[in-house]
């Protein structure tokens, strides 16, 4: 079988059955997803519903047992004992006005009932003339409404407890009853504090406004929350000319699952195109909460376009096949040339070329492999050379690095020689930092002479202090006039390493330090030893360094924080520690300075050293 029907058979085998048994399953979940999540939806909606009622009611329950506890309350409860009739005096009428006031978005009327559950009063707010929301005071039996049966005052001995009635419509509008009991000073009942709760305003705040204003997403309406009483009485409705009729009457659509679900605690039903969500509130006041969802608009057009999508999928792939039939038959033989030809040039015939007839993408393939060959040849003829100028300018880098550092020492030294030239020990310390110079100095020329003789490295066990002191002797302690300069060194730490290497990463680091202050500030460096390593710490008082930079371009090649510098010291210095097998640790914080501390493992076995002494330069 030759190549184009293998293809054409791949494709077929491997694309168009994949594909649709992938359209398959799409399309049988996606609409199970979709009803899934709205589901959950409503779910979680009559859930909250449901909790909201539950603390907008414990909120009602403590603050009327708040107001019953009062001590006022209390005396007119051992009144109304002795006088069924028995009124509020003046300041308990104005504390209690005073009290509606303050909670009239939530409460209607606070009724007084005697032992009898009889009304005594009530203080409700009504407007005035002048438009003002005043509390309005009535006397005595005046309303057959307010009775409260008699159980309703004497049952409860509890004096932290309540009863709460179903929500009930009268003339002052839907409410719930909060009947508190009021006690004499012996805790017996002699009557009840009625509040009136705002029904409507109640689950408003649970549910939600009734006019839906906007979407809850493009093309999908939000869910109906639609609440009834255990009667069946339409309580709360999206639409309020629904609400205090039977649902019988207002929800002819959905007569039938709300009856199902009424018999149900909690529980959810498809009605297609419906999902319905019933849950109830067993506690007083009892409510069965529905949230309606209409799925048509979220999955209505989802299967057409499916299949419409698939149609054209399948148009799209069988175009694309007899075209791809045909391509592969003339480019068949100009790829076999192109083939023989890179298999030539990948043996190592680098003179092999590549000879194709047609003039398409085949014949820019053999033409760039032609020419391919051709720079392969010409670079392998180059390659030695570039790569010893390469190495050459590599070290050139480096070595400039360590000769900046070399000739900055002597400026420091030339700079102090006028101020200290006659004091004691200068001189011989001006010679040593002399010599140590030359000595780098000389060695640096020699390896920038003949790069390609290798830098003999010795190790050797040495007292990395006196490294560090050699370096500060050259470099900061000829700067005290301008850095405060202040050392913790412990007198006697080992550690089996390149001196000369490790005093340069120690001499990078102060230096570095030094030009991180340039209008002065402190410079301190101690040595250590802890669990089997010994430290080396360089910190100073200047700008610091940003997080990004030290965690991107921190050790790397090239990068500087510097004005002047070419980036290459700190590159070295991990480097070369990473050689002896430890590591550099850095802190820095912006305007508080920064800390690098070399970390090397000691190799040899160590007397234990002394506590560091601190000392100033």
């Amino acid at each position: 079988m030759r190549l184009r029907e293998k293809l054409v058979i791949i494709f077929f085998t491997f694309i168009i059955i994949p594909m649709f048994l992938l359209w398959a399953r799409w399309q049988g979940t996606a609409v199970g997803s979709i009803k899934a999540v709205l589901r959950q939806e409503i779910s979680d909606r009559a859930r909250e519903i449901s909790d909201q009622v539950t603390l907008t009611l414990k909120k009602h329950e403590s603050q009327v047992l708040d107001l019953v506890r009062q001590p006022m309350l209390k005396d007119y409860a051992r009144n109304l004992a002795n006088n069924p009739q028995a009124l509020p005096d003046n300041k308990l009428r104005i504390d209690l006005s005073a009290y509606l006031l303050a909670n009239q978005q939530n409460y209607s009327a606070l009724i007084g009932v005697n032992r009898q559950g009889a009304p005594v009063f009530k203080i409700e707010p009504r407007r005035d003339t002048s438009g003002v929301i005043r509390p309005f005071l009535q006397e005595s039996n005046f309303l057959n409404e307010d009775i409260i049966r008699q159980n309703d005052v004497v049952t409860t001995t509890n004096p932290d407890s309540v009863l709460i009635s179903e929500i009930q419509q009268d003339s002052s509008g839907p409410h719930v009853k909060i009947i508190a009991p009021l006690r004499d000073p012996a805790n017996n009942p002699a009557g009840a504090l009625v509040v009136k709760v705002d029904a409507d305003e109640m689950l408003r705040q649970a549910a939600g406004p009734r006019v839906i204003s906007q979407p809850r997403r493009p093309g999908i309406s939000r869910p109906e929350v639609i609440i009834l009483s255990p009667q069946g009485t339409v309580l709360f409705s999206a639409d309020p000319s629904k609400e205090w009729k039977n649902y019988t009457d207002v929800f002819r659509e959905f007569e039938s699952p709300f009856t199902s679900l009424l018999q149900e605690k909690d529980k959810d039903l498809e009605w297609k195109p419906w999902l319905i969500r019933h849950r109830i509130r067993e506690a007083s006041p009892r409510l069965s909460i529905f949230v309606v969802e209409n799925y048509n608009k979220a999955i209505g057009n989802l299967e057409a376009d499916s299949y419409v999508l698939l149609a054209l999928t399948i148009l799209l792939v069988i175009v694309a096949m007899l075209a791809l039939y045909f391509l592969i038959s003339s480019f068949t033989e100009s790829i076999r040339s192109v083939t023989k030809g890179a298999k030539a040039v990948a043996t190592g015939n680098l003179g092999y070329q590549i000879k194709v007839k047609t003039k398409d993408e085949t014949r820019v393939l053999a033409d760039a492999f032609n020419r391919m060959a051709s720079r392969l040849r010409e670079m392998i003829r180059k390659e030695g050379e570039q790569k010893q100028f390469e190495s050459f300018a590599r070290l050139s880098s480096v070595l400039t690095h360590d000769l900046k550092n070399q000739i900055l020492s002597l400026s420091l030294l030339v700079s102090n020689m006028e101020r200290k030239f006659d004091r004691d020990g200068f001189k011989e310390d001006a010679m040593r930092t002399l010599s140590d110079s030359v000595n780098n100095l000389q060695n640096l020329v020699a390896k920038l002479s003949d790069p390609r003789t290798p830098t003999k490295r010795i190790r050797e066990k040495s007292n990395l202090t006196l490294l560090v002191e050699r370096v500060i002797g050259r470099t900061a302690s000829q700067t005290i006039n301008r850095y405060k300069v202040s050392t913790q060194l412990t007198p006697e730490v080992y550690a089996t390493v390149d001196g000369k290497a490790i005093e340069r990463v120690i001499e990078n680091l102060v230096i570095n330090a030094l030009e991180a202050m340039p209008e002065g500030g402190s410079l301190r460096v101690a040595t250590r030893s802890d669990n089997g390593n010994a430290i080396i710490s360089v910190s100073d008082s200047g700008k610091g360094m940003t997080e990004e930079f030290m965690r991107e371009r921190l050790f790397h090649p090239f990068a500087t924080t510097k004005k002047k510098g070419i980036g290459l010291g700190l590159y070295s210095c991990r480097d070369i520690i990473e050689q002896h097998g430890g590591r550099i640790d850095v802190a820095s914080k912006i305007d508080s300075g920064t800390e690098f501390k070399i970390v090397l493992p000691i190799l040899t076995d160590e007397q234990k050293t002394p506590e560091p002494r601190p000392t100033t330069v």
